[in-house]
């Protein structure tokens, strides 16, 4: 009886230290993560974002899984409802409008998703190795080459300024190749002008150029770079399009002798509003302390910076457990 009395005695203070010990310190919260394809720098970043969270969160443990694209990420979200608790996706400004919209590749509404975290601010513009097409109206009866048609930054984004910001609609003749293919249309002689760009951190003013652009830049040719242009950019803007202007600095690719007034549109790690408060707080305040780790995945890290992480979004766009990180880190007012 004293020996069953004592083991009973242990079991409950056993129990008692363990209630006793906070639910985050016990075991961290599970967050899953869909990026993108493998090697892509979304996947790579997804994953970057995964070990950092082992390596230094002890509140937060993120699980990333490659997936075929940031419109699938979309179409999964909203299939299984579910996952919108405790999932978050790679995902973009341009591809939030379409969904909201019910635009193609899109057949109905969805729901508006709430920034995370911008990992890459994308940005693209066209180049010609003809120095005598300079601005938009010199391609008035060319031929230029986009990316693939469900592709937002390189296709759907830059055709929404040729047809609305320039009003230029059916007076070029677009050709959706691809990215890759479309520097190789270029190169050919194909086409007059195609897509290039790359990534920025429009706080540094630092931009890393795209495999295609630096393809481009290293093939001996001069490559002159067209402008879209602020006013054609914000009438996009007006129209509803979610991208912001940006300015590329002179010398940032080769034969770009003066600033170059383009787009972004940022590419991001987002959440739904089912995603609680305190998960999208505590990813989003590892993403902020741990930001200088990226570098150490992937070149595209190193444009990852604090001032850069809700750049260009509106307060009422972030997910609240993501605004009060980033209000706490003094990123927004």
């Amino acid at each position: 009886m004293k020996f069953k009395y004592v083991t009973m005695i242990a079991a409950v203070c056993s129990w008692s230290l363990l209630s006793a010990v906070p639910a985050s310190a016990a075991e961290a919260t599970k967050v899953n993560l869909i990026t993108g394809p493998f090697g892509t720098g979304s996947y790579v970043l997804g994953n970057a974002l995964e070990q950092l969270s082992k390596k230094y969160s002890k509140t937060v443990e993120i699980s990333s899984s490659e997936t075929p694209g940031l419109v699938f990420n979309a179409r999964k979200m909203d299939k299984e409802a579910d996952l919108k608790k405790l999932t978050m996706m790679s995902f973009t400004t341009g591809i939030n409008y379409l969904t909201t919209e019910g635009i193609k590749p899109f057949k109905k509404k969805y729901p508006s998703a709430k920034l995370i975290s911008n990992y890459n601010l994308g940005s693209v513009w066209l180049a010609t190795f003809d120095p005598e097409i300079r601005t938009a109206q010199d391609l008035i009866g060319k031929t230029i080459a986009l990316g693939r048609p469900p592709q937002i930054l390189w296709t759907v984004e830059p055709e929404q300024i040729i047809n609305t910001g320039w009003g230029l609609k059916g007076k070029i003749n677009v050709e959706r190749l691809g990215t890759k293919q479309a520097a190789q249309a270029l190169l050919d002689g194909s086409v007059d002008a195609a897509i290039i760009g790359g990534y920025a951190d429009p706080i540094s003013g630092t931009f890393s150029p795209s495999p295609q652009t630096v393809e481009l830049v290293g093939s001996g040719k001069t490559l002159y770079h067209i402008p879209w242009g602020q006013e054609a950019v914000q009438k996009v803007i007006d129209n509803g399009i979610s991208i912001k202007t940006l300015t590329v600095p002179a010398g940032a690719v080769a034969g770009m002798d003066k600033p170059t007034e383009v787009f972004f549109d940022a590419i991001a790690w987002v959440a739904y509003p089912e995603m609680d408060e305190q998960s999208a707080y505590e990813v989003t305040k590892l993403i902020i302390d741990q930001v200088e780790g990226f570098k150490e995945y992937h070149a595209l890290g190193k444009l990852m910076s604090k001032g850069s992480l809700a750049h260009g979004w509106k307060a009422e766009d972030i997910h609240p457990g993501a605004l009060r990180a980033y209000q706490e880190a003094g990123l927004i007012p």
